[in-house]
């Protein structure tokens, strides 16, 4: 009996010492997230304020793409109307990425290739006169998209909270209209 409660006492001091906080939901358990595969695509659609629709340079079509991190408000499915602020969010994408231009596509290491509804899961950049946007950090920035918080962290995690930390306290976008 000795010997089992000493087993059980060295197994509890060894995940104390760091193993258990990786079995805890919500923490990162692997190698931290990383921006990953770069991919320049053409803008062919905007859906809403966080999914857009591009090819390929050479004219393919992709699967929808979802942006990582951000949650707009959503669109109009009827019978339910739109969420306040959703027609905002998606002009806003649509100047930010418009129909025709090239973006990249990025991946996060930590994060699956795809969504729930086969949706590609990706960072948006853009590049422009003024140096390069991520589309999907200047959405949170002006209030047009919330922290998209489900599964683990991004590799954009600290720009991202700080953002949408900084558009909530100047009350700006859907956080000072909804």
């Amino acid at each position: 009996m000795k010997a089992l409660i000493g087993l059980v006492a060295a197994v509890i001091v060894a995940l104390t010492a760091g193993g258990i906080k990786a079995a805890l939901p919500g923490t990162q358990t692997g190698p931290e997230p990383t921006e990953g595969a770069t991919t320049q695509v053409r803008m062919t659609h905007v859906v809403d304020g966080d999914t857009i629709r591009a090819e390929t340079l050479g004219g393919r079509q992709l699967a929808r793409v979802r942006l990582l991190g951000i949650d707009a408000p959503e669109d109009a499915h009827p019978p339910e109307p739109a969420e306040c602020y959703a027609d905002d969010a998606t002009r806003l994408l649509e100047q930010l990425a418009p129909v025709g231009s090239t973006v990249e596509l990025v991946t996060d290491t930590g994060q699956p290739n795809r969504d729930r509804y086969d949706r590609l899961l990706r960072y948006v950049d853009r590049s422009t006169n003024a140096g390069d946007v991520d589309v999907a950090g200047e959405l949170l920035a002006s209030g047009a998209a919330r922290r998209y918080e489900a599964g683990p962290a991004l590799a954009r995690e600290e720009s991202y909270s700080t953002a949408v930390d900084d558009a909530q306290d100047a009350g700006r976008g859907l956080w000072g209209s909804c």
